[in-house]
């Protein structure tokens, strides 16, 4: 086994590789990837248990060494020792992308210091992944990473996004959506946004709407699991603003029933393409019907 690791080019010795793991799905992972995980020498993961289950799955047995935010200093050591030996280093995160908005960056730092070679395995990525489904525009985004957790700054960095005009991709944890959206209600408005929960995975589900909106309907059902939010660019005047979720849920279901869908059909294919849940849908459905008797 280890001639193979010693005569294979693809993953030269000395090398320490960044190494993009799935963001929910084990399927969204390349075939260069499992390679390196295998023929690697060691493995620095940011949390072992997590990452065993990726591991343990393709059935990788390369040994594993903890690196995150807290020892990131030691194990940086250990690495740049192990790498100098001539050992074959992986680095995989929690999910996505190694060194975004994680403590990756300062072992990349650190190798550039000592001149050691590394290189990107790409792939998975929660912030491309929604940014490609929330449907805003794409030719021009910001990377916001995590907002501050105090409320002064997050307030700041809120403002700051209010006045950005290209879209803005950001992490949040499930246990500070409401504190968020609490704020941002005040200051984005009536600014479109997209929820995106469990990305690639069975319950993926993306919810649309302004800050208040979505507030109202997490203060009635929290969500779980994580999240990555798309903000919309801020629109000129002069430009067409984003219909209101209720208005185009009207609009849609009169359209479905006029080309003949029942009404069951018709509330379940405009949830579906406007990622709404079905309840909600079917309000706008019962009101419609109170109006217009259909």
């Amino acid at each position: 086994m280890m001639a193979n690791k010693e005569q294979n080019k693809d993953f030269p010795k000395g090398m320490l590789y960044l190494c993009a793991t799935p963001i929910g799905n084990l399927q969204d992972i390349t075939l260069r990837a499992l390679a390196c995980l295998k023929e690697a020498d060691l493995i620095a993961a940011e949390n072992i248990n997590r990452s065993r289950k990726l591991l343990n799955h393709y059935r990788i047995t390369t040994p594993l060494i903890s690196y995150r935010e807290s020892n990131r200093v030691k194990s940086g050591r250990i690495i740049v020792e192990r790498l100098k030996q001539g050992a074959k280093v992986v680095l995989i995160s929690d999910a996505g992308m190694p060194v975004v908005s994680d403590p990756g960056y300062y072992l990349v730092n650190l190798l550039l210091e000592e001149k050691i070679p590394f290189t990107v395995l790409p792939g998975a990525s929660a912030a491309f992944t929604a940014l490609a489904i929330a449907g805003y525009p794409a030719r021009r985004f910001v990377f916001w990473g995590f907002l501050s957790r105090k409320r002064k700054e997050l307030r700041k960095e809120l403002e700051a996004i209010a006045r950005e005009e290209k879209t803005v991709v950001l992490y949040e944890s499930p246990h500070r959506l409401i504190t968020t959206f609490t704020e941002m209600a005040e200051i984005l408005k009536d600014r479109p946004l997209a929820v995106c929960r469990e990305l690639t995975k069975k319950y993926e589900e993306v919810y649309r709407g302004t800050a208040r909106q979505l507030l109202e309907l997490f203060l009635r059902e929290p969500p779980r699991g994580e999240i990555t939010l798309v903000i919309s660019p801020l629109l000129h005047p002069e430009e067409k603003s984003v219909p209101d979720l209720k208005d185009e849920s009207r609009k849609r279901l009169l359209e479905a029933m006029e080309k003949g869908d029942t009404p069951t059909e018709a509330v379940k294919n405009v949830a579906k393409s406007l990622s709404l849940k079905r309840n909600e849908v079917y309000k706008v459905l019962m009101e419609l019907k109170r109006e217009r008797g259909i």
